[in-house]
């Protein structure tokens, strides 16, 4: 587990360049929809896990106010720095940047009014104790609220991607899985709220269409989770990752990538 932190944190650190530029203005969008999602308050205190440079944090902490407080939470220094000069920039009070793992929170247990977990979960050993761990942190009446990518994410974009990864190195294409990137359906994420025992959640889906360019989507690629396997392969194999990706796109006439985004939401009683 040591070893996975360690190149999760590696990963975005490097991917900060990246991370908030216009082609993955997805993170800002669907953060701020999981938070309109739910019924925050004035005074409320809110967790985010796995909050990046603050997509969900930041508009959690407009909403609960100067009386409220939100804790993001990241692995990656390099995403947190900016999740605080933004929030700086905005003028937000209470929201504080922390660099913590989602599976061991320093949070007591009953403590806090909402705990929001986006595009995060699939990064856990294992995604049902995780989700078992930030339940605990609500109290009752509380709510947490998971977003993740449905059974498409930045199709085709994504499948191109795994295809000329695989024909590279096929010891770093991911096997398929269940709340994997792109790979989760209604089913899976309700089963996994179920077995973690935060009851059967209410989903929300939206499909997110984007336009996209060759070159566009392969800073998608470097500002994203899909940038482990790129610096994973040296230089080289990734350049030649990037020509044959950049030529299936081209050839294939993409112009728009498609993704299906769920977000999940549990009340403890």
């Amino acid at each position: 587990m040591v070893i996975r932190r360690r190149i999760i944190r590696a990963t975005f650190n490097a991917a900060a360049e990246f991370f908030d530029d216009p082609e993955l203005a997805f993170w800002d969008r669907c953060g701020v929809r999981t938070v309109e999602q739910l019924d925050l308050k004035p005074g409320d205190r809110v967790v985010d896990a796995c909050c990046g440079t603050g997509a969900s944090a930041i508009p959690a902490a407009e909403k609960v106010g100067p009386r409220g407080q939100v804790l993001g939470f990241d692995l990656a220094e390099a995403l947190l720095a900016l999740a605080r000069a933004k929030a700086g920039e905005r003028g937000t009070g209470r929201a504080e940047f922390r660099v913590g793992d989602m599976t061991a929170l320093p949070v007591e247990d009953g403590s806090v009014d909402a705990v929001i977990c986006v595009f995060g979960l699939y990064y856990a050993p294992d995604p049902v104790a995780a989700l078992a761990q930030l339940f605990r942190k609500i109290r009752g009446g509380g709510v947490l609220a998971v977003t993740t990518w449905g059974e498409r994410s930045l199709e085709p974009g994504h499948s191109i991607l795994m295809r000329c990864i695989a024909a590279e190195r096929s010891d770093l294409a991911p096997a398929p899985g269940r709340l994997d990137p792109g790979r989760s359906t209604v089913d899976d994420i309700v089963a996994a709220f179920v077995r973690a025992g935060a009851g059967r959640p209410s989903v929300t889906a939206e499909t997110i269409r984007q336009s996209v360019t060759a070159d566009g989507f392969w800073t998608i690629v470097l500002g994203s989770g899909y940038r482990a396997a790129i610096d994973a392969m040296g230089p080289s194999a990734a350049e030649r990752v990037r020509g044959s990706v950049e030529h299936a796109l081209t050839r294939g006439g993409v112009r728009e990538l498609v993704s299906d985004v769920l977000y999940a939401r549990a009340r403890k009683r």
